[in-house]
């Protein structure tokens, strides 16, 4: 009896839940999903494909002073000639620059001081000479190119932030001796300017001139190439030491024997 009376109990309470559990939810209408889509930015989709082919951004580089919009730089230089030989060369002169992208375009004047020293005061007791160049005049057209640039901080407190560019440099040297030729005519003038090989004339003058020991190099034109680095700080000013190296490319040509020789610069200026 009791049995029977917890079976009924137990069936009138499962039939009550079932009458208060709440309706399934009707299945979603495909159309009317379809309908309440929002269509509004429908015009600015893309498939994939033409997004992947397609620029979709710029990436922006950290420049401290921007030296590529500056219209001229001017400056100073001083450099130190290593020739390999006996004599000693300095240059010191200036230079005006013209940026065109990452290509600077440079022409300078600079003036050489010879001088002699113990051991080619030494040689022109002897039979033998040394190949050198006197006191001279130069003029150089350059060229650099940036390949590597960013803002660097340097450690020390002192010292401030700087845009640092570092570029390949190429450019040709002219060199002019004062009055070595003399009373030559105009057209015995502009004949041997352009000349590779500088004139017996001027050599004849240069004989008198020249330091002890030294035999005159008869190359008129230099080529030269190295590295340099710019050191631009945000009030435009600038400092740049460089590397050069001579090659001889007119060696054959003016019976030079000076061959391979470096140079070592450093520069002062400002970017207008």
């Amino acid at each position: 009896m009791i049995r029977s009376a917890f079976l009924f109990a137990l069936l009138a309470h499962t039939v009550a839940f079932a009458e208060d559990a709440p309706a399934a939810a009707p299945a979603a209408d495909p159309e009317l999903l379809k309908q309440a889509e929002d269509k509004s930015i429908e015009k600015y989709r893309s498939p994939f494909e033409a997004l992947s082919e397609s620029t979709i951004g710029l990436a922006s580089r950290s420049v401290l002073f921007d030296w590529r919009k500056s219209t001229v730089l001017l400056g100073g230089t001083a450099a130190q000639l290593l020739e390999l030989n006996n004599f000693y060369s300095t240059r010191v002169g200036g230079f005006v620059r013209v940026p065109f992208g990452n290509l600077t375009a440079e022409l300078a004047v600079t003036w050489v001081f010879t001088q002699g020293s113990d051991s080619s005061q030494k040689l022109s007791l002897t039979p033998y000479r040394q190949a050198g160049r006197p006191p001279r005049l130069e003029i150089d057209i350059n060229f650099a190119y940036a390949l590597i640039e960013g803002v660097g901080t340097p450690r020390l407190g002192l010292l401030p932030t700087a845009e640092l560019v570092f570029s390949v440099n190429a450019g040709i040297r002219y060199l002019y001796y004062p009055n070595a030729l003399g009373s030559s005519t105009a057209l015995e003038v502009t004949g041997a300017i352009f000349a590779p090989k500088i004139t017996q004339r001027e050599i004849n003058y240069l004989e008198r001139v020249r330091l002890p020991g030294m035999q005159v190099d008869g190359q008129r034109y230099g080529v030269m190439a190295g590295f340099s680095m710019q050191l631009y700080f945000r009030t435009g000013i600038f400092f740049e030491p460089r590397v050069m190296v001579a090659i001889p490319v007119f060696a054959a040509a003016t019976s030079s024997s000076l061959g391979w020789w470096w140079e070592l610069s450093a520069s002062l200026g400002i970017a207008l």
